[in-house]
């Protein structure tokens, strides 16, 4: 005979509810963090990790990098919605991120998202602390295509008509600068120089003061490239005054950052994660 629920099981069918229970605000407000969560749930500390780290394992739960922020996992899949899930590419590529060599020397990296033709943004993130830690830019930032390296570093190893279809888009929503570059032919020497060297380099002042109140960045990106095509970029990040590129360079950045890229794009295609088209 099947086993019925009895007296004794009364406190697994809270355990479930109170996790249910955190599902279901994970799903309604997207990335929260354990403050957050705690004052939604109305749970202690302890019993919220004890349900956290029971999601993680079971793979519905994924704490991003660098604001420590959990969200419903990407491999839930279209059970609850696009939008509540953690963007594949970051998902898939987290692992990768936190491993590249360079955070052995205290440079960040990053993972650059195409949100839409023209339209690219920061997914996730190792700038955790120290002179190049996240301020105002944080998880979700639009960059410009044009000026920055993950742009130039997507532009460049697009196809023809993906990139076309980004650049047309660039004059639409662009800003004055980036349309300038595009009119006076300055963007397409860019591409040529970042497809025959292999990755973007940011524009000089790019992101500075007083948006961005800290030291100058340096930063360095190559394409992450499936069997379908550019998903987005992967990037390096230095203090310009620290370092020059070729210096960077002689330490096997470009090499790391290009296999790290390669492994995300073999599980970008084992997830059958399709590049995005807008074409």
């Amino acid at each position: 005979m099947p086993e019925t629920p009895n007296q004794g099981s009364s406190k697994t069918i809270r355990a479930l509810d109170r996790g249910l229970h955190i599902v279901e605000l994970l799903s309604r407000r997207g990335h929260m963090s354990l403050a957050d969560l705690r004052k939604a749930s109305g749970l202690s500390n302890p019993t919220l990790l004890r349900i956290l780290l029971t999601l993680q394992e079971r793979g519905w739960v994924r704490r991003n990098i660098v604001e420590g922020r959990f969200e419903l996992a990407h491999s839930l899949g279209k059970l609850l919605g696009d939008n509540a899930r953690a963007h594949p590419l970051a998902e898939l590529a987290a692992p990768y991120l936190l491993d590249l060599k360079g955070r052995q020397a205290g440079w960040p990296s990053e993972i650059c998202g195409i949100v839409d033709a023209g339209r690219i943004e920061i997914i996730e993130s190792t700038r955790l602390r120290g002179p190049m830690a996240l301020t105002r830019t944080a998880l979700g930032l639009r960059l410009s295509m044009v000026m920055s390296a993950h742009g130039r570093a997507i532009l460049a190893f697009a196809d023809k008509a993906q990139q076309r279809a980004h650049i047309d888009a660039i004059r639409k929503i662009g800003s004055k600068e980036d349309v300038l570059w595009l009119e006076s032919g300055r963007l397409d020497e860019e591409i040529a120089k970042t497809r025959a060297r292999g990755f973007g380099l940011r524009e000089a002042n790019y992101w500075q003061p007083p948006f961005d109140p800290g030291p100058e960045l340096a930063a360095m990106a190559v394409p992450i490239l499936s069997k379908t095509g550019v998903h987005g970029s992967i990037s390096l990040i230095w203090v310009a005054a620290d370092m020059e590129l070729d210096e960077v360079l002689a330490l096997g950045s470009l090499q790391d950052l290009q296999k790290a890229s390669a492994r995300i794009g073999v599980s970008l295609d084992r997830a059958k994660v399709d590049a995005p088209s807008f074409v």
